[in-house]
């Protein structure tokens, strides 16, 4: 499977995941390419039985496209938590590492990576490690999961995951860094602007919150447990 196809499955499934319709439109702007492009590729992966179309043009994932963005993604989020844990790099450089080592583990180094990171569930940004959780697609609905920009004015919570479905991750998980909010930070909203800015309570810090980025960070209420 070339890189291409591995990173088209892995943002179709983490838009499906996110409870999104995936439409081309969305493909090209992710990637930055022309529709053409983005056309090109859907085509060929349809033609191998990973995705399909419906009516509407909006993209699924067939039983092995989902099967085989799942085993990308656990390659992935292994590696980035081994970067992480074992070698000691930032979470931004393991998340950037990360897409250049996933491509050459073998199953016998997956297998051992996770035995040495005690089997970790998610990877560092809180996103779910297929084969570490009962159920990596329902994930978030299994979390109790919502958006930020959801969360009610005073509402005790806390950071489940920071999403991967957005163009600049590197740029996204350092603003998020700065902000404090990782995974397992505890936030309270303060404030809310007509606009969908925030104004939120970040343990002992109070920090503003852009719309675009609550859009991005997934919380649950602090008293909230798994389903």
């Amino acid at each position: 499977m070339s890189s291409v196809t591995a990173e088209y499955l892995e943002t179709i499934y983490n838009v499906t995941m996110e409870g999104d319709e995936v439409i081309a439109a969305r493909l090209a702007q992710k990637f930055n390419v022309s529709a053409p492009n983005v056309a090109t590729i859907l085509g060929r992966m349809e033609q191998q039985g990973l995705i399909r179309r419906d009516e509407r043009k909006a993209i699924t994932l067939t039983n092995e496209g989902q099967a085989r963005a799942e085993a990308a993604l656990r390659r992935h989020r292994l590696s980035e938590r081994f970067l992480l844990e074992v070698l000691g790099l930032d979470w931004i450089t393991a998340h950037e590492e990360a897409h250049h080592l996933e491509h050459g583990i073998t199953p016998e180094i997956e297998t051992q990576m996770d035995v040495v990171l005690d089997h970790p569930s998610t990877c560092p940004h809180g996103n779910p490690i297929p084969g570490g959780v009962p159920d990596a697609a329902d994930y978030l609905r299994g979390q109790q999961a919502f958006r930020l920009a959801e969360a009610g004015d005073g509402q005790s919570l806390v950071v489940v995951c920071v999403s991967e479905v957005v163009e600049d991750e590197t740029a996204l998980l350092r603003y998020v860094g700065q902000k404090g909010m990782r995974p397992g930070a505890r936030l309270m909203v303060r404030e809310r602007e007509p606009g969908g800015a925030l104004t939120v309570d970040v343990g002992e810090r109070t920090v503003a919150v852009g719309a675009d980025l609550a859009h991005k960070v997934w919380v649950r209420a602090a008293g909230a447990t798994s389903v």
